[in-house]
């Protein structure tokens, strides 16, 4: 039995934050000697264009932002770019244009034809959707032409539904065509410690809690301010640059944004079962509940969890969580009372129902902190087996916070999380020992180890 007791600190910052995966990923498919066609997702406010940019620096590249605009615009615009990197001596008039898709995706791949030419298209939906046959032209030109020269195509997009219909899915016009596809995940919390030199971990932890690991997020807060000064200027204000930012994403993703957000919140306030969300949420049907946290987990914003036990659970057991911190903070802490931040009662709704309770909600995300610490721990080859899976488990009689199992060899990491300012100790450790008894139950010849994750020690 090896018992490790663990109390985060984080090291010194890394910038570009933890991209380095993400930009060797794409250098080695610039450096290949064929052209690549490179699909990049990512939610709102992951990072993308700021990943793309630093790629592209130094580089013979073309780079085009899309924004919601016409496709006589868009294509204008565009070919303005490629007329300047085709005749980089002149400057080409105002309403210069290409004429038509077609002809401008040729002249790009004429000057790809011998050197290699990196081709940006951030924002694809916006791009996509001005010309809904764009996809099918690039598809064209991309089969006769592109692939034939030394181009680096990447396509970015944050709208899944639109790289789905375009790229990914298997009836989209350019399905097949990608050479490779990377998704851009939010920083781990050891990452996001980057962005708040003057904190100490237990503030970067809390701050966590609130905007999780979006940079687009992490941004808008600071290590000038305390927590709740950076809440009442980002959040708790009609102004604030995150107070309306999920409903943003829900409105512009799917098409009945009031039930997901009905959903988001009924989870938010711990409703996690399936019938529980159904009547939090206003809806009689299962089904159509059931339907929309499909959508919702395909968005990467709600996961289903299954208890982590010696033996698989049974297909349907399970419950239902959010995956990101601040939809979780903006489900239980905005949502419900929007009428009080907007009449401008937010020293009220900070006094009398957050800091009462904030100890309570900083504990799920140091839970969800215990357990990717874990998988980042078998990453380093720092723990005694490799654990398949990684989670937590319940049942009637009790509940371990970490579970990390390797089945087939019998092993197994049972840990207790505890967000308090009392250290944990012997006594902890033998109520972990007592619940471990409970997960085992039947089963015999596994092997254990026992984790403390403490606030205070």
């Amino acid at each position: 039995m090896i018992i490790l007791l663990m109390n985060l600190h984080f090291g010194e910052p890394i910038m570009l934050v933890n991209r380095e995966r993400e930009l060797e990923a794409l250098e080695a498919r610039y450096k290949s000697d064929r052209a690549e066609f490179v699909v990049l997702t990512g939610r709102r406010r992951v990072g993308k264009t700021a990943l793309l940019t630093a790629f592209a620096r130094g580089k013979r590249a073309l780079c085009f932002t899309a924004y919601l605009d016409s496709e006589a615009s868009q294509l204008r615009r565009l070919s303005r770019l490629v007329r300047k990197l085709e005749q980089p001596h002149f400057e080409p008039p105002p309403d210069f244009t290409y004429g038509t898709w077609e002809a401008l995706f040729q002249t790009i791949g004429a000057l790809a034809a011998e050197e290699r030419l990196l081709v940006i298209f951030d924002e694809w939906p916006y791009l996509s959707g001005s010309s809904p046959r764009l996809a099918s032209v690039l598809q064209h030109v991309w089969d006769t032409t592109l692939q034939h020269t030394r181009l680096m195509l990447v396509l970015s997009g944050s709208y899944i539904s639109i790289m789905e219909r375009d790229i990914l899915g298997h009836r989209a016009p350019l399905y097949g065509r990608r050479t490779a596809q990377l998704v851009l995940r939010p920083l781990e919390v050891w990452d996001a410690a980057a962005f708040f030199p003057g904190y100490s971990s237990e503030e970067v932890i809390e701050t966590y809690a609130v905007v999780g690991g979006m940079p687009g997020y992490l941004l808008q807060f600071s290590d000038r301010y305390s927590l709740w000064e950076n809440l009442r200027r980002a959040v708790f204000r009609r102004d604030g640059f995150l107070y309306n930012e999920p409903d943003l994403l829900l409105r512009e993703e799917l098409r009945e944004p009031r039930l997901y957000a009905a959903i988001l919140r009924a989870i938010a306030e711990g409703h996690h079962q399936l019938n529980a969300i159904s009547r939090s949420a206003g809806i009689a049907d299962r089904a159509t509940t059931t339907r929309y946290l499909d959508t919702l987990r395909g968005l990467g914003l709600v996961e289903h969890r299954r208890p982590l036990g010696p033996r698989p659970s049974p297909r349907g057991w399970g419950s239902w969580h959010l995956a990101d911190p601040y939809l979780r903070f903006w489900g239980r802490w905005i949502l419900p009372y929007t009428t009080q931040i907007e009449f401008g009662e937010v020293e009220q709704l900070i006094r009398e129902v957050l800091r009462p309770n904030w100890d309570r909600f900083v504990a799920v995300t140091w839970e969800e902190i215990a357990r990717r610490h874990l998988y980042f721990l078998a990453g380093q080859g720092a723990l005694p087996f490799w654990p398949e899976e990684v989670g937590s488990w319940w049942s009637r009689q009790a509940q371990i916070d970490l579970v990390a199992v390797h089945r087939a060899r019998r092993n197994a990491i049972l840990g207790e999380v505890r967000w308090r300012r009392e250290k944990m100790g012997l006594r902890e450790l033998e109520d972990l020992q007592a619940r471990a008894r409970l997960w085992l139950g039947q089963e015999r010849g596994w092997e254990l180890w026992y984790v403390l994750y403490s606030r205070a020690g």
